[in-house]
């Protein structure tokens, strides 16, 4: 790991002064209109990029007086001193605080950017037995080290990473996870949890910490997350949100949409009991037909891809709820993140994948620095190609286009990390293929009406470099190593 510079020492100072700037200013944004309105130009004035641009937008409108945005707001203040100054404030200044010179110099240096995140599975290990997963069967000699988690995180933060996300498996079975939080407290830690290891010590541990936020998974009713989790976890979640609410925690859920729950995760009720819980924010992902047994026929189709959409845009306007739908919010990213564009994910093994759901690698963090990870022909591979379409709905490089990833992978000969990952390239492929001209013949024309997003992206130069080039990424697989050579696209 390179030593820090004094560039990196005047960026954590100016970090740190600036999340206790935030943190202040959050406890008073609540008290009036005014206030927000201050908060709302301020995030205007710092914003640098499109994507920073379009968040300040939203911040702006979302906030606006009697919309559930302002609530969302002003439940802000009654949190916790700790979040507030550590979790609240981090993330904000983590969007928009970045020091562009900084990143300027990995680019300049060593041809990478600062990750915005990353995605660490330190275990694979659970205390749950899910239908469909086959996480329980891990042991904990598959686990990462306690010291090769904080190196991952050390080194992330000496380039300007600030959010890392924990997976699994269950986070909480990793039992050094809270002493990690707790040795970077200029950084935040999103933590993925089936929520039944919640108990009154650890919900006490997070408040104390206050850069640690529970992002907890449901399926929706009590019938659906029993039916898969177990009888009784249902009750158990309920618990653990009323641990939190009642510390002043912040928290959020994840919900993976099925063919079989779109309705329901996305109705009124769902919205109405977590925010009588006290969650703050939540994501939605599309099932992906990946690890063991894929079945084609939970994803949810066009049609339903449209529906969760417009569900999750509904719930942000009509509840003090901040959701995200992790495909059809994929304008305001500019597009897939992955490949080091935005993150990466390291699993239980040390593997470095594009992210979560791209089983596939050429680097092992055991083995190699994270600037080098970052910096592999097979990442830059996959960030010169992206953005992998012009519709920013369809940002997917494995069931959008199909084709983007198993060419990176093919051409830069990326080894599976677990048996039968090659199944997306082989059996599942015309699958995946008639799968995408249909969520073409739904989004695209969705896309065209879209004009206030496209406008905001006039201004991106790699939304731009794929408009230019006409197609979609799938359409020219020769164009990106002579790309790499080139060293062309590297503010991807």
């Amino acid at each position: 790991m390179p030593e820090p510079s004094l560039k990196q020492a005047r960026e954590r100072r100016d970090y740190e002064r600036t999340s206790s700037i935030i943190s202040a200013a959050l406890a008073l944004v609540g008290s009036s209109d005014l206030a927000m309105r201050g908060l709302a130009a301020a995030v205007k004035r710092t914003a640098k990029t499109p994507q920073q641009n379009m968040t300040a937008e939203f911040i702006k409108n979302y906030t606006a007086p009697g919309s559930p945005g302002n609530t969302f707001f002003r439940n802000i203040r009654h949190l916790h001193p700790n979040v507030r100054k550590r979790y609240v404030a981090g993330i904000l200044a983590n969007m928009f605080l970045r020091d562009p010179e900084f990143n300027d110099s990995l680019l300049r240096d060593h041809g990478i950017n600062s990750p915005t995140t990353i995605l660490i599975s330190p275990s694979m290990r659970c205390n749950l037995r899910c239908v469909g997963c086959y996480a329980a069967n891990y042991d904990n000699e598959e686990d990462l080290t306690e010291e090769e988690v904080e190196s991952i995180v050390s080194q992330g933060e000496a380039i300007g990473t600030r959010m890392y996300i924990m997976l699994g498996g269950e986070p909480f079975v990793w039992r050094p996870l809270l002493d990690i939080a707790e040795r970077h407290p200029q950084s935040i830690f999103m933590v993925f949890t089936n929520a039944t290891m919640i108990n009154d010590r650890v919900a006490d541990r997070i408040v104390e910490l206050g850069n640690v936020c529970p992002t907890i998974s449901i399926e929706g009713s009590k019938e659906s997350t029993d039916a898969r989790r177990g009888e009784g976890t249902y009750d158990r979640i309920m618990a653990a949100m009323d641990r939190l609410r009642e510390r002043k925690a912040i928290f959020a859920y994840s919900c993976t949409a099925t063919s079989k729950n779109i309705a329901e995760i996305t109705s009124d009720e769902f919205a109405s009991l977590l925010v009588e819980k006290g969650a703050f924010y939540g994501w939605y992902f599309l099932y992906m037909p990946v690890g063991r047994d894929p079945d084609l026929s939970l994803m949810p189709s066009p049609e339903q891809r449209l529906q969760l959409r417009e569900g999750v845009v509904r719930m942000r306007s009509t509840h003090p709820l901040l959701a995200a739908d992790f495909w059809g919010d994929g304008p305001l990213t500019g597009g897939c993140l992955s490949g080091g564009r935005k993150y990466i994910h390291i699993n239980n093994k040390g593997d470095v994948e594009p992210c979560i759901f791209a089983h596939f690698a050429v680097d092992n963090i055991k083995e190699k620095s994270l600037i080098e990870v970052l910096g592999s022909d097979f990442f830059r591979d996959l960030r010169n190609m992206a953005p992998y379409g012009k519709n920013l709905l369809r940002p997917c490089p494995i069931i959008d286009h199909p084709s983007v990833l198993k060419t990176a992978v093919e051409r830069n000969n990326a080894y599976p990390t677990h048996e039968g990952a090659e199944e997306l390239f082989t059996e599942l492929h015309p699958g995946l293929n008639e799968y995408a001209a249909a969520v073409g013949e739904i989004l695209d024309p969705v896309w065209e009406k879209e004009t206030w997003i496209q406008t905001w992206l006039e201004s991106d130069p790699d939304y731009q470099r794929r408009l230019s080039r006409g197609g979609d990424a799938e359409e020219m697989p020769d164009e990106a190593p002579a790309r790499v050579a080139e060293g062309v696209g590297a503010h991807s």
